[in-house]
């Protein structure tokens, strides 16, 4: 609509130019017209700049937005917690700040919002760095004893905690695929963020991490091979059968 108007506004000044040369060469015994023409060319002009400024505070809303929510997806991770709960809401408001940013249309705020995203990017990565003593295999299992092997954090990682019904059997504090597949496709840099927590790691992407944050890799690979109930580890390959 903006263009429309900008286009419309061009033309009426043409039209009132043109008005203006043809009285000053004795074609119009008035000047009317072109007037006329030259007060709609500031009408559709006056119009589309209030379109452009709409869209401007529009998209520098959507920018503020989608900052705030990557800004608190970092917080809630960046005391390097392996909290469940957490990781999940991390996850779907760094999805929702995701679509945000998709709504931004001006160049200027695009270019913010890069600069902005790369710090998170870092900020992230330095909370799952693999060469911090915490970040093991065993942390992605909800574990707070990062010497344990991961057999044994598996196990832990279903049995019920302080605070949970007594009568509980079984409780799940892994951190989930989903959100996990999230945060490191942002992490990165990737363009593809269609429908992401319903998407979980492929087995090519799974081999990649074995050098880039082996970690991960093992806690992804141990997940394919048992599921953790009530204190105890069942190959997933005996459910099959």
């Amino acid at each position: 609509m903006k263009w429309v108007l900008r286009i419309l506004a061009g033309l009426f000044l043409f039209a009132a130019l043109g008005g203006l040369f043809l009285y000053f060469q004795g074609k119009l015994n008035n000047v009317t017209i072109a007037g006329t023409f030259a007060a709609l060319f500031g009408v559709f002009l006056n119009e589309s700049s209030k379109i452009a400024d709409k869209q401007t505070q529009r998209s520098k809303f959507f920018l503020e937005q989608s900052i705030a929510g990557f800004e608190h997806t970092v917080n809630l991770l960046n005391d390097r917690n392996n909290d469940r709960i957490k990781w999940i809401s991390a996850a779907r408001i760094l999805q929702q700040s995701l679509k945000l940013s998709r709504r931004i249309t001006e160049n200027e705020h695009k270019s913010i919002l890069q600069i902005q995203m790369d710090q998170y990017r870092h900020q992230l990565w330095e909370i799952l760095n693999p060469d911090n003593e915490r970040i093991t295999s065993t942390f992605f299992y909800g574990v707070n004893d990062s010497s344990l092997d991961i057999q044994e954090a598996a196990k832990q990682s279903s049995l019920p905690t302080d605070g949970e019904p007594k009568d509980r059997l079984s409780s799940v504090h892994s951190l989930s695929e989903k959100s996990l597949f999230e945060i490191w496709s942002f992490m990165e840099f990737s363009e593809n963020y269609a429908d992401p927590l319903h998407n979980t790691f492929c087995q090519d992407k799974i081999e990649s991490l074995r050098l880039q944050h082996p970690p991960l890799y093992e806690y992804l690979k141990h997940k394919q091979k048992y599921h953790s109930a009530a204190g105890k580890l069942h190959k997933l390959l005996d459910k099959e059968e």
